[in-house]
């Protein structure tokens, strides 16, 4: 039709050359306007949002201050044989400072046991330590901690109770009941120095990043939920690995109320 009438060809071409030109000339503006997008504009746009609560109730009943009630439990029971290794086997580049000053008895012939609950509140601001010992002089006691690790590991202090008071005090009775805050992580972290502090002073959140360490009670509960938290407690015949040791378990108090 076109080749037929060249006239109506040329209007062709030039209302297509219209519209081209008026399409580029709004993009053109739309680049040249300046959009800025202010602190109020957004609360405006969030203003304008409404989404209506849902009328279905939760399936717990709500009460925030339930979250000062114990919430999970772990236990350990603490023996010599749990101990990653004999104090003779002590590496010689180990600080003094960690190496026995009394005479060693193999853990066969050790006597030494020990029963921990540590508990957790359901919001996880407040952790607890119970520990009993039995056949252990408190005046031999030299450190007593928190470990995180796996069986027969040595792992690094998440809490370390030599900075809370003298362990020898805690143990007269034969029981220490101490209180675990997210501050005393914090001080076996700042208390740590240098290379040897890196590698016993605290538990790293992921092993892949050593430096970022856990500072929290929840963060301490989710190892603990490992498996990979333990007590142990130090003696002067025993200090470098320990006198007796005990991998916390969770405990399902549920089943036994």
């Amino acid at each position: 039709m076109i080749k037929r009438f060249p006239k109506l060809k040329i209007a062709a071409n030039a209302l297509l050359f219209l519209l081209s030109t008026l399409l580029l000339l709004g993009c053109a503006q739309s680049l040249n306007k300046e959009t800025v997008t202010t602190p109020n504009d957004v609360h405006t746009a969030a203003s304008d949002m409404h989404t209506p609560e849902i009328a279905t109730e939760s399936s717990i009943a709500l009460n925030p201050a339930n979250g000062k009630e114990i919430g999970t439990v772990y236990e350990a029971y603490l023996s010599p044989e749990q101990e990653a290794g004999e104090e003779e086997d002590t590496p010689d580049i180990v600080p003094d400072v960690f190496k026995s000053t009394a005479p060693s008895t193999p853990r066969e012939l050790r006597t030494s046991l020990g029963h921990g609950v540590l508990t957790f509140t359901k919001d996880y601001s407040t952790a607890y330590a119970h520990v009993a010992l039995e056949n252990i002089n408190p005046e031999d006691i030299t450190m007593f901690h928190i470990h995180c690790g796996r069986p027969a590991q040595l792992g690094p202090i998440i809490v370390d109770f030599n900075l809370m008071g003298e362990p020898t005090r805690y143990f007269e009775d034969g029981v220490l009941s101490m209180e675990i805050r997210n501050e005393h992580l914090e001080a076996v972290i700042d208390n740590g120095e240098g290379l040897i502090g890196l590698r016993t002073a605290g538990c790293p959140v992921v092993l892949a990043n050593p430096l970022d360490r856990v500072r929290t009670l929840a963060g301490m509960q989710v190892i603990a939920e490992e498996g990979e938290l333990y007590f142990n407690l130090h003696t002067k015949g025993q200090n470098y690995f320990g006198d007796i040791r005990g991998q916390l378990e969770r405990v399902d108090i549920s089943a036994e109320s």
